[in-house]
């Protein structure tokens, strides 16, 4: 049964750190002139501008939409 769990623990790091890259990429895509980093479980967007896109656009308060 651990060996079972080991690989279910496996299966979902992968799992979560292709989202980060997936989710990293779309970023870069939609957000030309930012920095954005990957970290192991998050994404970090930073730039000049970044409170008033915010504001602006809808999609940068719920980005987990970008990974569809």
């Amino acid at each position: 049964m651990k060996g079972l769990q080991a690989r279910a623990e496996a299966a979902g790091e992968r799992a979560a750190a292709q989202a980060v890259s997936r989710l990293r990429d779309a970023a870069r895509e939609a957000l030309p002139g930012l920095s954005v980093e990957a970290e192991p479980g998050r994404v970090v967007i930073s730039g000049r501008g970044l409170g008033r896109r915010w504001l602006r656009d809808a999609a940068l308060r719920w980005p987990g939409g970008w990974l569809r």
